[in-house]
C-alpha cells in the first residue's frame, strides 16, 4: 500500500481512499495526499476541509479519481 500511496501522491491527483480506524469503523475519503512519513500518510481531507494523518496499515484501498470527469457528470445529471 505504501508504494501505491507514494505513486498517487506523486501524480498529484485527488485520491479516493478506503480506511478503517482504530475502532474498526470504515470510511471512504477523498483526499489530496501530501506526504508519506514513516508508517503514516498525511493528506488533506476534501470532505472535512482539514489535514489528516492516517496509518498506512489501516488504508485498505486507494485509487486516484478524475475530479474534472466527476464534476462534468454531475453537471450533466
Amino acid at each position: 500500500m505504501r508504494e501505491e500511496l507514494l505513486r498517487w501522491m506523486r501524480s498529484a491527483l485527488v485520491t479516493e481512499m478506503v480506511y478503517v480506524d482504530r475502532h474498526g469503523v470504515f470510511s471512504k475519503r477523498r483526499v489530496k495526499l501530501l506526504k508519506v512519513r514513516g508508517e503514516h500518510v498525511v493528506a488533506w481531507d476534501l470532505n472535512k476541509q482539514a489535514k489528516r494523518t492516517f496509518r498506512i496499515e489501516q488504508v485498505l484501498a486507494c485509487l486516484p479519481i478524475n475530479e474534472r470527469l466527476r464534476k462534468r457528470k454531475a453537471e450533466i445529471g
